[in-house]
């Protein structure tokens, strides 16, 4: 998909992936797609019946000035995140127990 336009989660790009996941015997992965998902997007792939068990809508549901949005990149200990993004240390915040 390198030279693939138009960029960022597409319809082709979710169906390539759920292709290539089954073809290599990865049945039960789940797809979360995010990124740029508001109602009418999510209702469009729906529409198409495009292969996502979850959608991301961090930022959609954020108003004003403040379009801060999480990424999990660590859990139970181990990376987790996707590529480009890392685990950093933040001094200022504490574990919280339940």
């Amino acid at each position: 998909m390198q030279n693939f336009k138009p960029t960022g989660v597409t319809p082709k790009l979710v169906e390539m992936t759920r292709r290539e996941l089954d073809k290599n015997g990865f049945k039960n992965v789940k797809i979360i797609v995010s990124g740029g998902f508001n109602p009418d997007r999510i209702a469009e792939f729906e529409k198409r019946q495009v292969p996502v068990d979850a959608y991301g809508v961090g930022s959609y549901l954020m108003r004003g000035v403040n379009t801060f949005t999480a990424v999990i990149v660590m859990l139970e200990g181990k990376p987790c995140a996707k590529v480009g993004r890392q685990y950093t240390p933040n001094p200022r915040l504490e574990l919280v127990r339940l």
